[in-house]
């Protein structure tokens, strides 16, 4: 509806837009000929659809006021703008390609007057537009494909397999960790943000699709498919395709990796070049005018954004020359492969040190960080005397920084904030990176259960692995700590180191424990197979006189055999093929082979399906022998006593030597967790009492008496098949691994360490209510008293304090403790309230007459007043 100046116009009397029933007639200004007293258009006037008012010739010159429009179908409807939420999305969504991190955030409308400024005063660091939380997560879950599919299809047979694996982990979190770092500060809602995101993404993807030849001493110390640098010439056609084979997915590798190193870096340094730019030319700054060249890295752009886009500068160089070096025919010499790794650290370790930079100068005093609480305080007192001592401040009244900060003092243009928390990113990849590990382990298990003679084994090593997680997890998120954020700085950088031995140990031990059910299985069934076998065999009554052709169709033997993926028709013809042409101690042997061979590949063909590997070649050549010549199974069957003379031990520990030597070391991973967990919280905050410390020395402890299981691996004989006479000089840990006991033993000691906790927990909780119960009672020494209008003293009958009567009122006051959050930081701190008590040493909380108290329905207790209310009486 057209309204003009100074003439009266008809409004609604709802919120709800003009597709109403009443309307108010309410005038633009006052004038004599409109407010006259008794005039028809007067102020007070009010019209609604039932009246019949005069037409106005101005607001509604040909209708009358109580001819009212009828609402619109919503389809028609143009935007609300009283609808904040739905504006709020609508801008959020049609964002602009950059935002000025550095833009202090706005003034609600919707605050009381003086609110808002107060808000901006208080939080100068937070960026005005921060952006949406999906992408984080998206980010994360694209990142864990990285290295969870190195994981599936590296093969952890050896210990340097663990070492590459655990180096690739590193450079990986290392893009994850300076990303988060940079998110922290300067992630805003735009384009520019989303579309780095989004290039990344397809980064990772790519670099997940071609890590299967990785690792890191490929033509360092050996060839790509064999184990040293000068191999024998290939046999045949075949070996020579496989050596074919892996030099070029090797080389595929190494170019991907390089590629994928590089073009995040650059991504990143765009990243940091755009926030140097609003840091010294945006308009979210203050006028710098005084600022002469000499202090511009200090009093400008903040010294930290300086360091790292040095760094990053550099390490951009370096990894841009090992893209140079793998796409020439010099990556595949010793010399190539030797300088690209060698490069590959040097450009990771100038980005660290880049990060560390800022941190360790101000450690030494060199510069004066604006979180520190020192310097809060000064910009505190700054505001509250009229001044601005933050990036808010603007034209005339703002006041000079450097007469806000002492010299090398960081309060000009401190490093903002976009709500984001790195400890929510830590909890969350943490949380990903165990359920990538479960992931792992679970498809394999759908395979386990349903091979033969292994559900006991399997059953108590899946409980074990279940209370494994479930231990993890409750160990990490109820730790000591009291909050998971920290203050930039050296601290927040060392405690974020840890997540890297922390992250790799969780899901190298969750890789472990998927191992160890393939071990266990297998082992489960190569302990039974010939056993079961020949008792079956003499059950049947098949060994008295094989030649029956009715054992053919034999429905036992035959569901024997499926049960092992083998067809019992098919080796029954294979025994009797030209068995009538063999003389008596010839049948024998041809019969000893026969049990011998189908025993060996009743473990081979469930290992298969289980593992989802194929047979290794060197494995592969042994079986085709042992298969084809009869004189391997009859020796062994003479030898059945000694395995260690057998060949068909010799190819099941040539086939299960990686999961063997795997599961020798998988304490390694166990014991990191707890000894990681502990120093984090070390370096996190210092503890503040002798619970905390009790929580922190048993976690390192437990650490540490898992790692000292390692010492099982001492023995004479570092074999796991060997002869029983010799079984007491062999390595305790393989005693450990034949009884499957490597699973629960985790389990245990995760148990007992949880059981720890608790008590702690509970002791901790019994002296806290202790020492305010204590208080409570010396507060008659000297008492606070808030003396407001006609307040009065309430006297209590029972002048003592029942512990046990007061748990749940002392653990409600907890509750409603009421919380600061610092805005630079985003840490909360307690806030002490303020309490009134009698003189009776009964501890009964009082407050002046009239005020409303905020104690639940029954409670004779009265909130106290608020201290502004009234002085303070020391009695």
């Amino acid at each position: 509806m057209a309204t003009r100046p100074n003439h009266p116009e008809w409004t609604s009397s709802s919120t709800g837009g003009p597709y109403i029933n009443e309307l108010t007639y309410s005038p633009k200004a006052e004038s004599p000929e409109l407010t006259s007293p008794g005039s028809a258009h007067s102020p007070d006037a009010k019209l609604t659809a039932t009246s019949s008012p005069a037409k106005d010739p101005v607001t509604n010159p040909t209708r009358e006021p109580s001819a009212v429009r009828q609402r619109p179908p919503s389809y028609r409807r143009n935007p609300n703008p009283a609808d904040t939420e739905l504006v709020a999305k609508r801008f959020n969504q049609w964002r602009r390609f950059s935002r000025d991190p550095y833009k202090p955030p706005l003034t609600s409308s919707s605050q009381p007057q003086g609110e808002g400024e107060e808000l901006t005063q208080r939080s100068p660091r937070r960026v005005r537009y921060p952006g949406s939380g999906w992408t984080h997560l998206f980010y994360d879950l694209a990142w864990t494909a990285t290295f969870a599919t190195l994981a599936e299809n590296g093969e952890f047979d050896e210990p340097m397999d663990y070492v590459s694996y655990f180096v690739f982990f590193a450079a990986a979190l290392w893009l994850w960790a300076s990303q988060t770092l940079y998110t922290v500060h300067f992630y805003t809602n735009d384009w520019f943000h989303l579309i780095s995101i989004f290039l990344q993404l397809l980064i990772y993807g790519g670099l997940a699709a071609t890590t299967k030849g990785y690792e890191i001493t490929t033509y360092i110390s050996h060839l790509p498919g064999v184990d040293n640098l000068n191999p024998d010439p290939p046999s045949n056609g075949e070996e020579e395709l496989e050596r074919f084979a892996a030099e070029r997915t090797a080389l595929l590798s190494a170019q991907a990796m390089a590629l994928a190193f590089a073009l995040t870096r650059f991504i990143h340094l765009a990243q940091y070049l755009r926030a140097y730019y609003y840091g010294r030319w945006g308009n979210g700054v203050p006028e710098r005018k005084y600022v002469p060249w000499g202090r511009i890295i200090i009093d400008v752009v903040h010294p930290h954004v300086y360091a790292i886009v040095t760094g990053l500068i550099v390490s951009n160089g370096i990894f841009f020359a090992v893209v140079g070096i793998v796409f020439e025919a010099f990556a595949i010499t010793k010399v190539g492969a030797s300088l690209k790794l060698g490069l590959w650290v040097l450009g990771f370790s100038v980005e660290v040190f880049s990060h560390l930079w800022y941190p360790l100068l101000c450690r030494v005093g060199f510069f004066r960080d604006p979180t520190s609480d020192e310097l809060k305080r000064v910009r505190t007192i700054t505001i509250a005397q009229g001044t601005r001592a933050d990036n808010t401040a603007k034209g005339k009244g703002a006041a000079d920084p450097k007469h806000q900060t002492a010299n090398n003092g960081i309060g000009t243009n401190p490093l903002p904030l976009a709500g984001l928390m790195l400890g929510e990113r830590l909890d969350t990849v943490t949380t990903i990176i165990l359920g990538e590990g479960i992931n792992k382990f679970a498809g394999t298990l759908t395979s386990i259960l349903t091979a033969p003679g292994v559900k006991r084994a399997v059953a108590v090593n899946v409980v074990s692995a279940a209370f494994i997680i479930w231990f993890i997890a409750y160990l990490y998120f109820e730790g000591p700590i009291i909050e998971s954020n920290l203050d930039e700085g050296l601290r927040r950088l060392i405690w974020m180191v840890t997540y890297l031995p922390f992250l790799a140990s969780i899901f190298l031990l969750l890789v472990g424990i998927k191992n160890q059910f393939i071990l266990t299985s297998t082992l489960s069934m190569a302990n039974r197979a010939f056993e079961n076998f020949l008792d079956l065999l003499g059950r049947t009554g098949f060994l008295d006189d094989p030649s029956n052709p009715t054992y053919e169709s034999n429905s036992e033997l035959k569901r024997f055999l499926f049960a092992r993926g083998m067809v019992w028709s098919n080796e029954y013809k294979s025994l009797m093929e030209g068995a009538d042409q063999l003389s008596s101690q010839g049948w024998l042997d041809r019969v000893t082979a026969w049990v011998m061979r189908l025993s060996l590949t009743m473990i081979i063909n469930p290992y298969k399906t289980i593992s989802g590997e194929d047979i290794p070649e060197e494995v592969q050549t042994r079986l085709n022998a042992y298969n084809q010549n009869d004189t391997l199974p009859i020796l062994d069957f003479a030898n059945i006593n000694d395995p260690s003379k057998m060949e068909f031990y010799a190819i099941l520990t040539e086939l299960l030597n990686g999961s063997i030597e795997g599961a020798r070391y998988l304490l390694i991973f166990a014991a990191g967790i707890p000894l990681c967990l502990g120093l984090q919280s070390i370096i996190h905050s210092p503890p503040r009492d002798r619970y905390q410390w009790g929580v922190i020395a048993s976690r390192l402890l437990m650490g540490l008496i898992l790692a000292l299981l390692l010492l099982l691996n001492l023995g004479r004989y570092q074999e796991f098949y060997i002869a029983p006479v010799l079984k007491h000089e062999r390595a305790r840990v393989f005693n450990w691994l034949e009884a499957n006991w490597i699973l629960p033993t985790i389990a245990l000691a995760y148990g007992v360490l949880f059981i720890v906790e608790l008590v702690l927990a509970y002791l901790a909780k019994r002296a806290t209510l202790a020492a305010k119960t204590k208080a409570v009672r010396d507060s008659t020494a000297t008492t606070t008293l808030f003396v407001a209008g006609t307040g009065v003293l309430e006297p209590v009958e029972n002048g003592t304090v029942d512990e046990k009567q007061n748990e749940d009122q002392y653990e409600a006051e907890a509750e409603a403790d009421a919380v600061a959050v610092d805005p630079d930081t985003g840490r909360s701190e307690i806030v002490e309230q303020p309490v009134t008590r009698d003189r009776n040493n009964s501890g009964r909380l009082l407050s002046s007459p009239g005020q409303r108290s905020s104690n639940p329905p029954g409670d004779s207790r009265v909130s106290p007043p608020p201290p502004m209310l009234g002085r303070k009486e020391e009695v």
